[in-house]
């Protein structure tokens, strides 16, 4: 994950400390429930990019020989596959 535990949850008290100063929002739960929700809610897109990268390693498994063997280059292959994916998946990094 590209940032710490302690600033997403800093980045959560920040979104929840704005949105209470805006006038006509009225949250439904109280601020800790919210903030933990927040939290989860950017833990998971940041593990977004996690995933994808994973995904793509346990795909080139398949390929293992013929890079070894040098017939095709593990970075190239990565980043074509990485972008395909992202292309077919609609991602947004």
């Amino acid at each position: 994950m590209k940032l710490s535990p302690k600033k997403v949850e800093q980045l959560a008290e920040q979104l929840v400390d704005e949105l209470a100063e805006i006038d006509g929002i009225l949250f439904q739960s109280n601020d800790s429930q919210l903030r933990l929700a927040i939290q989860e809610i950017i833990i998971d897109e940041l593990m977004v990019e996690e995933r994808l990268d994973a995904e793509v390693h346990q795909m080139l498994k398949a390929y293992k020989y013929e890079i070894t063997q040098g017939r095709m280059k593990y970075d190239d292959l990565f980043k074509k596959t990485r972008q395909r994916l992202i292309n077919e998946r609609k991602i947004i990094l």
